[in-house]
């Protein structure tokens, strides 16, 4: 082998492995990067019946993706503009949840996501469906796509319970208020890509 070319070959390894711990250095510090084991349920039922984390756990988790629905749901304008992320028939009238969101619509909660495991802290988050074809669009449910109140997205593999691998900018982002949706604005902050396993 000419000399030339073992200098070309040693300053590609050298690129190479200096990309990858670049890689691997921005994964260490942008949460965004890295991924979180979640569990999405679509309701009590589903989270007892699967049996990943105990009958407390899930009583208390549904409790309070409950309490923090009226609180935190996300406020459209209008009834289309809603329908238009979260499909039709999935959004009710704001008073209809809490008097504070008289005026607006919200989308109907469809389950609630926690952590794997307790000792992750990850915050219960209450999810809503994700549907971009509205009422005169035709086609089917939103399968396996849900939003969160802070507009953060969330994918499994089927409509009930499921074990999700969600990025950690979305696992981790709690919305402490409600947001107000422009229109083609919901779902900005951030993805959480799932693959799930067992449930249906």
């Amino acid at each position: 082998m000419l000399p030339g070319s073992k200098r070309s070959q040693a300053v590609s390894l050298a690129l190479l492995l200096g990309a990858g711990a670049t890689a691997y250095g921005l994964a260490r510090r942008d949460p965004s990067q890295q991924e979180e084991d979640a569990l999405v349920y679509r309701d009590l039922a589903a989270c007892l019946a699967q049996g990943a984390r105990r009958r407390e756990d899930c009583e208390a988790a549904d409790r309070e993706a409950r309490a923090l629905y009226p609180q935190v749901a996300p406020r459209y304008a209008t009834q289309a503009a809603c329908e238009a992320h979260h499909g039709c028939g999935g959004c009710r009238a704001g008073d209809a949840v809490t008097p504070a969101a008289a005026g607006a619509f919200i989308p109907a909660l469809s389950g609630f996501m926690l952590g794997r495991t307790p000792e992750q802290n990850l915050p219960v988050q209450p999810l809503y469906r994700h549907e971009t074809r509205g009422c005169g669009s035709g086609g089917g449910g939103h399968g396996s796509s849900y939003c969160t109140s802070a507009g953060g997205r969330v994918w499994t593999a089927g409509s009930g319970s499921s074990t999700a691998r969600v990025s950690s900018a979305v696992a981790r982002t709690a919305a402490s208020t409600p947001r107000v949706v422009a229109s083609g604005g919901f779902g900005g902050t951030g993805h959480a890509m799932a693959s799930g396993h067992g449930g249906s």
